[in-house]
């Protein structure tokens, strides 16, 4: 079974996307900002979906992606930026960092399944 993180600092998105993921058979862990995020990528080893949260304190989700990026056993994880920040220059910022998806907040269980199914990862 596939094993998902999600690094959201909202508790509501975690719980919904904790859901989504279960249905499409991932074992799912879950951090509220990107220190913590990085603690469980470390402690649940190997991790084969991040769904990651832009704005979160005290490491947002562009630093914890920069670095995954440059850990080589990382380096190739699939991240989903869950985000409600929408403009061209930030999908291309994190688009140049390396995400593999992109989702606007607020997003629905279709929006989500529709990524994780385009990244070949859908199950149920």
């Amino acid at each position: 079974m596939p094993t998902a993180l999600v690094v959201d600092d909202s508790g509501a998105s975690r719980t919904l996307l904790k859901g989504i993921l279960r249905k499409h058979g991932f074992t799912v862990v879950e951090a509220a900002d990107g220190e913590a995020g990085l603690k469980e990528l470390e402690s649940n080893w190997p991790i084969d979906l991040v769904l990651l949260d832009w704005h979160m304190e005290p490491m947002d989700g562009p630093a914890f992606l920069r670095k995954v990026r440059d850990d080589p056993r990382t380096v190739r994880v699939p991240v989903v930026m869950i985000t409600a920040e929408a403009s061209r220059q930030a999908v291309v910022d994190m688009a140049m960092l390396g995400v593999q998806g992109y989702i606007v907040k607020p997003f629905d269980k279709a929006m989500v399944a529709e990524r994780i199914n385009a990244l070949g990862m859908g199950g149920a």
